[in-house]
């Protein structure tokens, strides 16, 4: 049986109008994908179809978290990601084929699968730096003691007898 079933949103006999569709992504959805940047993590995603007759018009928005080591400080924690995107998907015989933000389908297609689109709207949501915003937070899953070399070593740099050097320099 294919894992993906559960993502196909029935197409044939939709009436022209919008639809709308939850989706929850969890880590044995990522695992169906080799090399995945996501391992653990939970995401919902609300996804509001406007079904023209020429084409579909699929709005995603999406909430949740992943789980993964924080790039500050190595302490694991749940990373909040957020995020919009569309997706158009226009009727025409060069199914399977995309043009930039475009996806044709064969006009008799009775179901469009959109899991490959939930896991690229994921990925594409992680930021480049992994840095969870704990200031604020009671009970932070921060790693102080890494935290505290990191602070000792930014302290260390700023007082070295080297940087004093040169600045002795410029005042000649």
């Amino acid at each position: 049986m294919n894992a993906f079933v559960a993502y196909s949103i029935p197409i044939k006999g939709l009436k022209v109008g919008f639809h709308k569709f939850n989706f929850n992504i969890d880590s044995a959805f990522f695992a169906l994908f080799e090399g995945s940047p996501i391992e653990i993590g939970d995401l919902n995603f609300s996804v509001e179809l406007d079904r023209r007759s020429d084409m579909l018009l699929f709005d995603f928005e999406m909430t949740g978290y992943t789980r993964t080591e924080c790039d500050r400080c190595t302490a694991m924690i749940n990373l909040p990601l957020e995020d919009t995107r569309q997706l158009i998907v226009k009727f025409g015989d060069s199914e399977g084929e995309t043009e930039d933000e475009v996806v044709f389908i064969h006009p008799e297609s009775s179901e469009f699968n959109v899991a490959k689109y939930l896991y690229e709207f994921a990925v594409l949501a992680l930021p480049i730096t992994n840095v969870y915003e704990c200031q604020e937070e009671a009970n932070p899953p921060c790693n102080f003691e890494v935290l505290r070399h990191l602070s000792q070593d930014e302290s260390d740099s700023n007082s070295s007898s080297v940087w004093d050097a040169l600045k002795n320099l410029k005042d000649k």
